[in-house]
């Protein structure tokens, strides 16, 4: 039987959660469609960086390896690749965002890239490789793949999506590592095509599952593994009301919103009374929404016009009219933005009733129209240090990747660290409203020192 690693390449080195908080679900959904429709049911999943060593690549001893990267860790990808190479000369199959927008970043160290959605498409590979080990016969009549031929990158056309998306079994949670924290996908993609979100190419597009399989993950994610707090992780959660309104009423038939509690990703101009309404019956408790920017100019730059800083106000007030928290995120330093923009967006967060959030130095991924306008520029090519692409911006603010052309590094910093001053109130505030609350609670995780910042980061995270 064919042995399968998979490996969520991750930075051990960096300090955020981004990364950590939860255990990739990408590589979960093509085992789980692997050993539905393929049969291959000798699989390990495992999420590691620079720790990856030989010894644990002959501990699973696989016969077939892939390997799924953001673009700030391919170069860690690229370095686990090398390693496996060095141990064997197993396939190495390249996956995820990155590789998808620039599949002429395939190294010598990598076999083959699949091109976005990788469910059937790595179904293929794992076919072809068992029938003749991936020879260049079988992978010229495969859909959605690079590879090379005589030093040549070949890339397939692209592959039709999946559809309907209730095709896909649930994730393979079972070969993750245990956790407490929750997070499911109730979609693939985003309606909107913002500047900076390479969604809209990846995904080419919205699809949807169905309430019914949506609303069965959750009632497995409750009964089989615990789960009392599930975040909806989609794009846009809300994209579809109708969608929402039959999901909701789904899940008040099951009861289920007396057992999970949800946070979700929503978009201002989408937000209104009868929308919050949906969501309060559902049991969401936080609702996170990509403000970006303060100044109107901006906004329209970042988001193409779709929605105001009118609108924006708006949808706070109307989730905290009905008690539910909000999570704000903003960006800064984007291409012609000036000082007095991004003092605009400090004083919208200031005057705003936001509870949380994180404010960003903007990145250009590629795959997006910001990449497209920095190649353009010629400030970003397509082999570039992806080192360079951290996401927080005060972890190496000499060499982080910029396109601010009127705001200087230091300055971007010195701002930056006003927004934190303020996120940070804000986080302590929402901290004592808890301990009032809940003093008992308090009081039992000050009972032990070495679970108290554990205890704190957790409750405003929530």
């Amino acid at each position: 039987m064919t042995r399968i690693l998979f490996i969520n390449c991750i930075n051990e080195n960096r300090k955020s959660a981004v990364e950590t908080a939860y255990s990739g679900l990408g590589t979960a959904y093509i085992a789980s469609y692997v050993r539905k429709y393929g049969g291959f049911g000798n699989i390990d999943i495992i999420e590691i960086g620079q720790s990856f060593r030989s010894e644990l690549f002959r501990k699973y001893n696989p016969d077939i390896v892939g390997i799924s990267s953001v673009t700030q860790n391919f170069n860690i990808a690229n370095e686990i690749a090398a390693k496996i190479k060095k141990e064997s000369d197993v396939p190495v199959i390249m996956g995820g965002h990155h590789i998808t927008a620039l599949p002429n970043n395939l190294t010598e160290h990598m076999n083959v890239a699949v091109l976005g959605e990788g469910e059937q498409t790595t179904l293929e590979l794992l076919g072809a490789y068992e029938e003749n080990e991936l020879d260049t016969s079988k992978l010229c009549r495969i859909d959605g793949i690079a590879y090379r031929h005589n030093e040549k990158l070949i890339i397939t056309p692209r592959r039709e999506l999946i559809r309907p998306l209730d095709k896909i079994p649930f994730p393979a949670r079972d070969l993750l590592q245990p956790s407490k924290s929750f997070y499911m996908f109730t979609s693939r993609g985003c309606p909107y095509k913002c500047v900076f979100c390479s969604s809209a190419f990846f995904w080419q597009g919205i699809r949807y599952f169905s309430a019914k399989y949506v609303v069965n993950e959750i009632a497995e994610l409750a009964e089989k593994y615990g789960a009392r707090f599930i975040n909806l992780y989609d794009d846009l959660f809300i994209a579809n009301r109708e969608r929402v309104r039959e999901i909701v009423q789904l899940i008040r038939d099951e009861k289920l919103h007396e057992k999970v509690e949800f946070a979700c990703l929503a978009r201002a101009n989408l937000v209104d009374d009868d929308m919050t309404c949906l969501l309060k019956r559902m049991n969401v408790k936080t609702v996170a929404l990509g403000f970006e920017s303060g100044s109107e100019r901006m906004l329209n730059y970042l988001k193409k016009g779709s929605v105001t800083v009118k609108q924006n106000v708006e949808a706070v007030n109307t989730l905290k009219k009905y008690k539910l928290a909000v999570n704000g995120s903003f960006v800064i330093g984007s291409p012609g933005e000036t000082k007095e923009d991004v003092f605009q967006t400090l004083n919208f967060l200031k005057r705003s009733k936001l509870d949380s959030g994180e404010t960003y130095v903007l990145l250009p991924f590629p795959g997006t129209e910001l990449w497209d306008y920095g190649v353009q520029n010629g400030l970003l090519n397509d082999y570039m240090n992806w080192d360079n692409f951290e996401i927080y911006f005060e972890c190496s603010p000499s060499k982080r990747v910029i396109l601010a052309d009127k705001i200087s590094r230091e300055e971007l910093l010195d701002i930056l660290s006003l927004f934190k001053k303020e996120w940070n109130r804000r986080a302590r505030i929402r901290l004592v409203h808890y301990a009032i609350r809940h003093p008992n609670k308090v009081m039992s995780a000050i009972r032990h020192p070495n679970k108290v910042m554990s205890f704190i980061h957790k409750k405003i995270r929530k």
